[in-house]
């Protein structure tokens, strides 16, 4: 028996385990059980009850249209959307954005471009009013696009400080594993087996961004600073919620 067939059929009774609980018609002596039952399981095998849940997940692909003058400063940011995210992302044409990956994450991916798209058109109106707007000697299409350009410069900036400390706070609380014989679940592994599924090949192009008034693009990043990337959880999609985040 492979280590990953073992691994689903642990899981498996695990999550069995769990849903044996009093409001479901067990005992409480039997509820008490299950849940040491499954202490135990979770101990031998180093897994967390994350780990366990994870599987549980679906893959989802979900795309994103945008149109107008703020997919600048969308396609700048998306990058790093992805990292942050740890989902699959790419482009079809110049105005569709697409994720893949746990529905969770996609999920995610699609709030901060949301997100992102309505600050920079709050943003960009509050600079066409300002008087470093009307003062620029810069073309007015020079003026704007740096100043999206700095904007997309400091919030991929945050997102991607984000993403490092995510990371590192999920190092910092990984749980340590027997050399060779822990049976751990990898959330890469999943989300590659179901893309591999999709048969799509992606290709890296590059975008060259020039920035002729230095001024506005710095009124970008400040600009950019200003965007507050907290994920709200429990409130309605309508107004711009995140889903919580099993982990």
């Amino acid at each position: 028996m492979s280590q990953q067939t073992e691994l689903d059929k642990v899981k498996t009774r695990i999550r069995a385990l769990a849903a044996r609980t009093v409001d479901r018609g067990c005992s409480e002596a039997e509820a008490l059980a299950a849940a040491q039952k499954v202490g135990e399981l979770l101990e031998v095998y180093g897994l967390t009850m994350s780990e366990v849940e994870l599987r549980q997940e679906r893959c989802v692909q979900r795309q994103v249209v945008f149109t107008g003058p703020r997919l600048q400063a969308i396609a700048a940011i998306f990058l790093s959307v992805i990292e942050l995210t740890e989902a699959k992302g790419w482009m079809v044409g110049r105005t569709t954005f697409v994720f893949y990956g746990l529905e969770p994450d996609v999920l995610m991916a699609e709030y901060l471009l949301h997100l992102i798209a309505s600050a920079v058109d709050h943003e960009e109106g509050a600079y066409r009013a300002s008087a470093a707007y009307r003062h620029s000697r810069a073309a007015p299409q020079n003026r704007l696009r740096s100043f999206r350009y700095g904007f997309a410069e400091r919030v991929s900036k945050r997102i991607g400080e984000l993403a490092a400390h995510r990371r590192a706070t999920e190092e910092a609380a990984r749980m340590p594993t027997s050399a060779g014989t822990a049976l751990v679940l990898v959330k890469q592994q999943i989300i590659a087996e179901g893309f591999g599924e999709l048969g799509i090949r992606l290709r890296t192009s590059y975008t060259t961004r020039t920035v002729r008034d230095g001024e506005a693009y710095r009124k970008g990043m400040e600009a950019g600073g200003r965007v507050s990337l907290d994920r709200p959880v429990g409130a309605a999609a309508g107004a711009h919620s995140l889903p919580g985040r099993p982990r």
